[in-house]
């Protein structure tokens, strides 16, 4: 059985840094129960304000300034339950202010995880090297 501190070298695996229990709420600087929009197959993960100022402050000024002008941002993410790191595209929508993953966020989360509306996640952003972390912290009931 693998557990989320295990160290994984072979192919996408990574080494994953040590974290406290899923319990521990406050590791996740972004914590969201996915409504419709965010699983759906044809949308785009959008962050709420906070949450996009806490991936904005922690990824680079250069990155920043092409995500404010529009860039798609190659971001890697790892997945902490399974060991394995995603690429997904971070952009901002084309009209407002608003951020978010667009390609990436549905094949390598939504579908390979089995995402569901009630589940809730969990993501934050190392400053020192930009790596997104994610984490399924509960999953929806049978009823939804």
């Amino acid at each position: 059985m693998r557990t989320r501190n295990a160290a994984f070298q072979e192919g996408n695996k990574v080494q994953i840094p040590a974290v406290g229990p899923q319990t521990d709420l406050s590791q996740w600087k972004i914590r969201k129960v996915l409504a419709e929009p965010d699983v759906a197959l044809n949308r785009m993960f959008k962050f709420t304000r906070a949450e996009a100022e806490h991936v904005l402050c922690s990824i680079g000024s250069d990155k920043v300034e092409k995500a404010r002008e529009g860039e798609d941002l190659r971001v890697k993410m790892v997945d902490l339950d399974t060991g394995s790191r995603h690429e997904l595209s971070f952009r901002k929508v084309r009209r407002g202010s608003v951020f978010g993953f667009k390609l990436g966020w549905v094949t390598h989360f939504v579908v390979r995880r089995r995402l569901k509306v009630g589940d809730q996640i969990g993501m934050y952003v190392d400053p020192s090297s930009s790596m997104f972390y994610f984490c399924v912290l509960s999953r929806a009931s049978a009823e939804n």
